[in-house]
């Protein structure tokens, strides 16, 4: 299956949900958090809102990745996926508040991103275990240890979640997100996000796994002009 998707131009059927800057930052106490500054849902609230809050809460390391395309989990790149893992493992406060934090960084137990890593790609995928390298970011695998050191030090992610459309077949959602610049991303003093334009598009497939999803594919889309 080809791994990039052609289409027309499209009408807008909907406001897109954004979910707006979203940063990796070591807070003073040692503690890693993903702090959500935005989530602004375009249209008034919906009862979906949640649900599409959900949707962008799981992928944004997705998208903050920034993974290769792929049709299939078993095709994706390994280390973007341990990448993924890593990084959302730390938007837990309340897992990552336990560990332990030397001047070296904080130490996180790599069976911890192992299981987070299955809960979000599921089994047909294994993990394998390595140094994370990302936009501005390394966290190191200590073997020995068998742990990951993340440095005190804060990351932005290049690209935030902005969902377009939405599509449910089964337990299968396929979501045409939109990668909009956090550099292009402006907050105004009572909160609201001014428009920003993705840079890009993929339609992302998850699969309903339990209370959660698991990730099935990344494709990428060219698009005509999407109208207003």
């Amino acid at each position: 299956m080809d791994e990039v998707i052609t289409l027309e131009k499209k009408k807008k059927k909907r406001g897109p949900f954004i979910a707006g800057l979203l940063v990796l930052a070591l807070a003073i106490v040692g503690v890693v958090s993903i702090v959500m500054s935005v989530v602004s849902f375009v249209e008034s609230k919906t009862d979906k809102s949640a649900e599409y809050a959900k949707y962008a809460d799981y992928l944004t390391w997705v998208v903050g990745v920034d993974p290769d395309p792929f049709s299939d989990i078993t095709k994706a790149n390994k280390d973007s996926l341990r990448n993924i893992a890593v990084c959302s493992l730390l938007d837990d406060d309340v897992k990552t508040g336990a560990y332990t934090v030397t001047e070296k960084g904080l130490e996180v137990p790599a069976a911890d991103v192992e299981a987070h890593y299955y809960a979000m790609f599921g089994n047909e995928s294994p993990i394998v275990h390595g140094n994370v390298v990302g936009y501005g970011y390394e966290f190191i695998y200590d073997v020995s240890k068998n742990i990951y050191l993340v440095p005190l030090t804060g990351v932005t992610p290049p690209f935030t979640v902005r969902i377009e459309s939405v599509d449910k077949t089964g337990g299968f959602i396929v979501l045409r997100i939109g990668y909009v610049s956090t550099n292009n991303i402006e907050v105004a003093p009572d909160g609201t996000v001014k428009a920003a334009q993705p840079d890009k598009y993929a339609d992302i497939t998850l699969k309903e796994a339990g209370d959660g999803y698991n990730l099935i594919s990344v494709m990428t889309v060219t698009t005509g002009e999407y109208e207003e």
